[in-house]
């Protein structure tokens, strides 16, 4: 029976067969076996048979996020929510003949990882393209770019992205190095970050740049000694010549979500925060949402700036009120970028670069915006309930970031904003309790200290700051809502595990350096799962409906090849995704 024939009915049937003994009603009698045969009917109806799991995973260890250590050896799924955490036995009790029942052999269980900070269309359109995030050296670099041209022989265009700061002398690579390879197309390739574009003559012939063209936003194109651009771009600049990179179909976007929601998959995602989005690419997860083909929630944030016009604050606080708090799709943010990246020496610092060059543009990096108008435009948005994310590299940049939203609370009113500053890679240590204290999360990501990379980097910045380098044990310390994700394809890795490992170890995983990069900065286990869950569920507004294995929250799971709390932290980055469990179904398996 459903929850109101047991409950309801008999105390009706009981209230009176009570007047039918005692005869104080006749006609209470006859409504009674006028009733009867509905009742009955009722209580045999088949929406009143017994209710049975989906899908139950026994004989694991289900991490239920609720605590460091909280764990479980069992859970049913009903439909696309927990419906029962707990032992194997009892649980497997639930089952019925349609129940599918996994036999997890003891493997780790924990909810699905969800990526706070991502540029998931951008992303998923670079797999087509070329990627040189596994490339080692300059060497590799133009091997791949010379074999991705030779393969495509009609594309107009060679764009992708990945290749790493650290393998060209000097920090940036040059047109001379592509001309080498591909002369008669024009390249583009952004680094691995996305802050940065290398590009071929061609493309700068195309573009009409040469030793006369003029740049003066934020960014910079980069000239050689004698004045001639050497290929390499910075931030805005690139804007040069990405304008002639012809713009994909709605249906090229289309295909390409479906293949990084694949990916995602593959990797255990079922969550993704998207750190750059408008009103087109928000329509796209709308159609796949409606065709059913949405394998990720997703919340968007609107990307937002000093050129914003109110036209287009109402166009997407109309878009947020239409989409609502949907479980699959929401828009209740948006983002603004205040600085740039060490490596170009964009982000906006207190002090001057370590490794500042004749004719630099900046000693101390560069501001994205004015900030009077970003102040203004915080307190804007936050007036009208939005949820705010900036990217902020640089220790001014966050220390002016801190300031602003300070300023919008003292402006507007004390509200549960829970506003972020996205990547946070140095920080002032004065500034770290004012994130607990103003209510700002922490929101960063670990595959970007992944120390293969940062050489340029560290270099850049200086022995002196190096102690706060991408703190997140400092953050936690000071009771920092931590929340983690990859920022692709601005990282080396998209891969959630490949993270732990950096978080956990602050160490390639061929162990480099052996005692670690900044190892006072490394977090445990438990805490970088939290900050890759639960934590992501909270900086979206939602930590009572996912990012816990517990009853009633969204069945999003996954299960992992190797125990996670007990082996050897530098075996983290072996852990492979076995099974992820997204909204009730099994998405995907892993052969």
């Amino acid at each position: 029976m459903n929850e109101w024939n047991r409950e309801v009915f008999p105390s009706f049937l009981i209230n009176l067969t009570i007047c039918s003994e005692t005869q104080t009603n006749q006609l209470l009698m006859k409504k009674f076996l006028f009733l009867l045969p509905l009742a009955l009917l009722l209580a045999c109806s088949p929406q009143d048979k017994k209710s049975h799991p989906d899908l139950i995973l026994l004989n694991g260890k289900i991490w239920t996020a609720e605590g460091a250590s909280t764990f479980a050896e069992a859970v049913a799924i009903t439909g696309n929510t927990i419906a029962a955490v707990g032992n194997s036995s009892d649980i497997k009790n639930l089952a019925g003949d349609s129940t599918r029942i996994i036999d997890l052999n003891g493997r780790l269980v924990t909810p699905g990882f969800n990526d706070a900070h991502i540029h998931f269309l951008n992303g998923s359109l670079g797999l087509a393209e070329v990627e040189l995030t596994e490339t080692k050296s300059m060497k590799e670099v133009l091997a791949y770019i010379k074999k991705y041209s030779a393969d495509f022989p009609d594309r107009k265009w060679i764009t992708g992205r990945g290749w790493q700061y650290t393998m060209f002398p000097g920090g940036l690579p040059t047109k001379k190095m592509l001309d080498s390879i591909v002369s008669d197309r024009p390249v583009m390739i952004r680094a691995y970050d996305g802050h940065s574009a290398w590009v071929n003559s061609k493309a700068l012939e195309l573009a009409g740049i040469d030793r006369n063209t003029k740049f003066n936003g934020f960014g910079e194109l980069v000239r050689d000694g004698s004045g001639e651009p050497t290929g390499a771009l910075k931030e805005g600049a690139m804007g040069l010549v990405g304008k002639l990179v012809p713009e994909k179909t709605r249906d090229e976007n289309l295909e390409a979500l479906r293949l990084g929601m694949k990916l995602a998959a593959q990797l255990g995602i079922t969550s993704i925060q998207n750190a750059s989005g408008n009103l087109d690419e928000t329509s796209l997860y709308e159609e796949l949402l409606k065709i059913n083909e949405l394998s990720l929630r997703v919340s968007v944030a609107f990307s937002v700036n000093d050129q914003t016009t109110n036209d287009d604050i109402r166009s997407y606080g109309q878009v947020r009120d239409r989409v609502g708090n949907n479980s699959m799709l929401r828009t209740l943010a948006v983002k603004f970028m205040i600085d740039g990246v060490i490596e170009g020496h964009t982000a906006f610092m207190l002090e001057p670069y370590v490794d500042v060059v004749p004719k630099e543009l900046s000693a101390t990096g560069q501001v994205a915006m004015p900030l009077p108008a970003f102040g203004d435009l915080v307190a804007t948005f936050d007036s009208l309930g939005f949820q705010i994310y900036t990217h902020a590299i640089g220790d001014r940049g966050v220390r002016e970031t801190l300031n602003v939203y300070e300023s919008a609370t003292k402006k507007n009113g004390p509200r549960d904003s829970r506003h972020r500053i996205e990547h946070i890679e140095t920080i002032n240590p004065s500034d770290i309790p004012r994130f607990a204290q103003l209510g700002v999360m922490p929101s960063m990501e670990p595959i970007h200290a992944e120390p293969g990379t940062v050489a340029v980097w560290q270099k850049a910045i200086g022995e002196q700051r190096l102690p706060y380098s991408f703190a997140w044990a400092s953050m936690l310390k000071a009771n920092a809502k931590l929340v983690f994700s990859s920022d692709w394809p601005a990282c080396v890795a998209l891969d959630p595990i490949r993270g732990l490992h950096t978080a956990v170890n602050r160490r390639t995983i061929d162990g480099q350096p052996e005692t670690g990069w900044v190892p006072e900065q490394k977090v445990s286990m438990p805490d970088a799962l939290l900050a890759y869950t639960h934590m992501g569920a909270y900086a979206s507004f939602e930590e009572n409906l996912k990012g816990k294995i517990k009853p009633g929250f969204l069945a999003d799971v996954i299960v992992l090849s190797q125990d996670l709390f007990t082996i050897n932290p530098m075996d983290t980055y072996k852990t492979n995704v076995m099974m992820t469990v997204f909204d009730g179904k099994v998405i995907y398996e892993r052969k």
